[in-house]
């Protein structure tokens, strides 16, 4: 660290780290020296554009570069395990991008080699640090709704098939559970905790990953969950959490929202604004800067066993419904 700010490297310079990087400029924490890319034209030209001091075409140079403390890997689900190894190994601490890996026993060993370099490990979910999500949370613990009774949210966007996008690429970890889905399921988790059922389906695009998927959590006491995630339908992308004594309402797109409704038990409606800075990135980076700065390997509020918990989830989501991508086979 230099003069108490944190160092960072993005690897991997596509669309998610650019927005990122833009958000990051933000800080007064943290800022961004260095970034990779397999095209090293790509690397300058994402360098430029956010002021990086430094632009590598391997990732092997990135993550031996000593002027950096932390690495957002901001690459494909598929690449998120091996690159996240790379930069543990090298003694760097890690945010990696939404789903931390794709599957559960992945970010195990993922998760053992961060305790045993010393490192920080975190993902990617933006979402978890948003004024919003850190409101709702609390004003749901404080009993402001009563009992949590069920929650339902969703995400749905249109998109035309390619079978090599990210998206439809079963070689990329593709489909809508992954890339979008995880948002709601993360919600469900974030306020109600581990399931005790969970009951799913899905529709299958024609490279064999989903393109629609619905999850049913049921929980201990009787609470349950739906989440509805869709590459084919635009969906409202709100949440919605009802409670004994009344429901909170996150509208559409909830996972990057800057406000809610909460309507108490006569039906009376208010909006709570809770403002964002930037696009909501901002929130998770100064979240990280905040733990390294102060010694810390493991987020409070997004912890090692909620994320294996959300990927314990998708892997039963997708043993239902028979959905293995190619390299799982290899592992």
């Amino acid at each position: 660290m230099k003069e108490n700010k944190v160092r960072w490297g993005i690897l991997g310079c596509g669309k998610i780290a650019r927005k990122f990087a833009e958000d990051l400029s933000l800080s007064s924490s943290g800022y961004l020296v260095s970034c990779a890319s397999r095209s090293l034209s790509r690397a300058e030209d994402f360098a430029r554009n956010y002021s990086a001091e430094k632009a590598y075409h391997d990732y092997p140079s990135l993550v031996s570069d000593p002027d950096v403390d932390v690495i957002y890997v901001a690459t494909p689900h598929s690449m998120h395990y091996e690159n996240t190894l790379l930069c543990l190994e090298n003694g760097k601490h890690v945010l990696v991008e939404k789903p931390a890996a794709v599957y559960a026993g992945q970010f195990e060993i993922m998760s053992k080699l961060a305790s045993h370099r010393g490192c920080l490990l975190m993902e990617a979910m933006w979402t978890a640090f948003l004024p919003v999500i850190a409101t709702v949370k609390e004003w749901t613990e404080k009993g402001k709704i009563g009992q949590i009774r069920h929650m339902d949210a969703d995400f749905g966007f249109t998109s035309h098939f390619d079978p090599e996008s990210r998206l439809y690429d079963p070689n990329l970890a593709g489909g809508s559970l992954l890339d979008i889905g995880i948002y709601p399921l993360f919600m469900a988790i974030h306020l109600l905790g581990k399931p005790q059922k969970i009951q799913s389906a899905v529709s299958y695009a024609k490279s064999g990953v989903d393109d629609e998927c619905t999850v049913l959590l049921s929980y201990e006491g009787g609470a349950t969950a739906s989440t509805y995630s869709s590459l084919k339908v635009h969906s409202d992308t709100k949440c919605e959490i009802y409670g004994t004594k009344g429901k909170i309402t996150i509208p559409g797109r909830f996972h990057e929202q800057d406000h809610f409704f909460i309507t108490n038990e006569n039906g009376e409606s208010t909006r709570v604004d809770c403002g964002k800075t930037g696009r909501g990135y901002f929130h998770e980076a100064e979240h990280v800067n905040n733990l390294i700065l102060n010694n810390l390997t493991e987020s409070n509020i997004l912890p090692h066993r909620l994320t294996k918990t959300l990927l314990e989830v998708m892997d039963e989501v997708r043993k239902q419904n028979n959905i293995r991508y190619p390299f799982e086979k290899e592992e």
